[in-house]
């Protein structure tokens, strides 16, 4: 169930259906392992908006293929360092004002 969530979730990229989204965050959260638990969150993230779909869908299907073949600890455990690697995209920078005068020009005040 869970790979063929995320299967659809790529097969619809860049426009990610939210119901879809909502049932594979379940299904994750019923399998209960770190890794799916990990899993789960990113794709909250990614329903939010917060991290990139393009960025985190490729490492998700690996994960999520791993999670549901593999019963290496070890596998298993680097899929889910993979996943924590997925981090919400930075806010824009913020502007700042620049000064109308030039340093240069600045001079002490006279009392």
């Amino acid at each position: 169930m869970i790979e063929e969530l995320i299967t659809r979730l790529i097969q619809q990229a860049p426009a990610l259906d939210r119901a879809t989204l909502e049932e594979l965050r379940a299904a994750l959260w019923a399998n209960g392992t770190p890794l799916a638990l990990a899993i789960g969150r990113i794709v909250e993230l990614v329903g939010d908006d917060l991290v990139d779909p393009g960025i985190a869908l490729p490492a998700l299907a690996e994960a999520c293929a791993t999670l549901v073949d593999c019963d290496d600890a070890r596998a298993l455990d680097a899929a889910r360092f993979r996943v924590d690697t997925l981090q919400p995209k930075p806010d824009p920078p913020v502007r700042i004002a620049a000064p109308d005068v030039p340093v240069s020009l600045v001079r002490p005040r006279r009392t």
